[in-house]
């Protein structure tokens, strides 16, 4: 891993989510940052799949009208 991208997962992990967001969708977040910090350190060239998808099938959504943009 090269200087610049070790910086820039230390800056990773100090990522927080905005104030404000549903809890559940906080969890999600803080979640896939964890697992992008992982990917990061052990150098893996993608995150695993059966993880994403663990994640998208176990929220529970508590908001309605989530606008991506």
């Amino acid at each position: 891993m090269k200087k610049e991208e070790k910086e820039q997962l230390k800056n990773f992990k100090e990522l927080k989510v905005r104030p404000g967001t549903p809890d559940d969708l906080k969890l999600a977040i803080q979640t896939f940052i964890q697992q992008a910090v992982i990917v990061g350190e052990y150098e893996l060239d993608t995150m695993p799949t059966e993880y994403t998808e663990n994640l998208l099938r176990n929220r529970k959504p508590t908001t309605n009208n989530v606008k991506v943009s």
